[in-house]
C-alpha cells in the first residue's frame, strides 16, 4: 500500500499535466477528493486520491447510501470482502460480519480468525441478515442457483443482496464452468481473477448478461433492480459498473424461499 501511494504520488504533476485527473466526492472515504486516471483500463485504474477506491466500490457505496441511509444500524454479511469499500462498511457498522470462502474449510469455522463461509451452503440460520453484499464474487461461483437461494434464504423479510458483477449488456449468459462429480468440468478455456485469500487465483464460471435478472428470480423469488451510470462527479466511470440490488419479499410468498 505505502509503495502505491508513493508511486501515485509522484506521477501525480504528470497525470495532472495530461488532464487525466478531476475533483469530485468519493463516497469510500467520504471526503473532498482528486480521481487520478493512471491507465485506460478506468474499471481498475481510475482512482481515488486518497483511499485509492476503485469506480465499481464508489458505485457500491453510492448505492448503499441511496438506497439505505441507515445502513450502518443493520445487520451486513459480506462474503469475501477485500479493498477500501469493504474496510469502510467494516469500520462504520456495529453489525458487520465478514466471510471469506476457503474450500477446505467447512461453513462457519475458521482460519487465522477468519470465518469460512460457503455461499452454496451457509451456517447461518434462517433470516439473520438485513443485508448481504457481495464484490465481483458471483462470476466465480460454481452453483449460482444454491447460492443465491441461500442468499435469500439468509436475509429478512424485506432484506436485500447488494453486489456488483461483470455484466456483459446486450448478451445472454454464457456459463464458462460447472461443478461436476469428478470436479470442475470447462466448457470454454479457463479464465482466472486475482484472489486475496488464494494466490492461484479464482476461476471464471459465468460471464453474466442480461438475463441475470430472470436468473435470480427463478432460483430465490427475489426481484432485482440494476443501477447503472457514469458519474465522473463521484468517480465512476468505466467498464462494469453495475450495481444490483435483489429484494426478499417482506411477506414470504407461498412456495418461494
Amino acid at each position: 500500500m505505502i509503495r502505491r501511494q508513493v508511486e501515485i504520488i509522484l506521477a501525480l504533476p504528470r497525470l495532472i499535466l495530461s488532464g487525466r485527473t478531476n475533483s469530485g466526492y468519493c463516497h469510500v472515504c467520504r471526503r473532498k477528493t482528486m480521481f487520478l486516471k493512471t491507465g485506460d483500463w478506468l474499471r481498475d485504474q481510475y482512482l481515488c486520491l486518497f483511499c485509492h477506491s476503485i469506480p465499481r466500490q464508489r458505485a457500491l457505496l453510492r448505492v448503499l447510501e441511496t438506497e439505505y441511509p441507515r445502513w450502518r444500524d443493520l445487520r451486513i454479511h459480506e462474503s469475501s470482502p477485500c479493498g477500501p469499500a469493504s474496510e469502510m462498511i467494516r469500520q462504520q457498522c456495529q453489525g458487520y460480519l465478514g466471510s471469506q470462502y476457503f474450500p477446505d474449510v467447512p461453513s462457519g469455522s475458521r482460519r487465522n480468525h477468519v470465518r469460512c463461509e460457503n455461499l452454496e451452503k451457509m451456517s447461518f440460520v434462517d433470516s439473520e441478515f438485513d443485508l448481504v453484499i457481495t464484490q465481483d464474487v458471483f462470476e466465480h461461483v460454481l452453483r449460482p442457483d444454491r447460492a443465491f437461494s441461500e442468499i435469500c434464504r439468509t436475509l429478512k423479510p424485506g432484506g436485500a443482496h447488494l453486489f456488483t458483477v461483470p455484466l456483459y449488456k446486450g448478451r445472454k449468459t454464457i456459463t464458462r464452468a460447472i461443478a461436476v462429480a469428478e470436479g470442475i468440468k470447462f466448457i470454454h478455456e479457463p479464465v482466472y481473477h486475482s484472489n486475496p485469500v488464494d494466490d492461484a487465483g479464482s476461476l471464471v464460471a459465468t460471464d453474466w448478461g442480461d438475463d441475470i435478472i430472470d436468473f435470480i428470480a427463478s432460483v430465490s423469488g427475489m426481484v432485482s433492480t440494476v443501477f447503472s451510470g457514469k458519474d465522473t462527479r463521484f468517480g465512476i466511470d468505466g467498464e462494469f459498473l453495475e450495481v444490483i440490488i435483489s429484494r426478499k419479499a417482506t411477506i414470504p410468498l407461498e412456495g418461494s424461499v
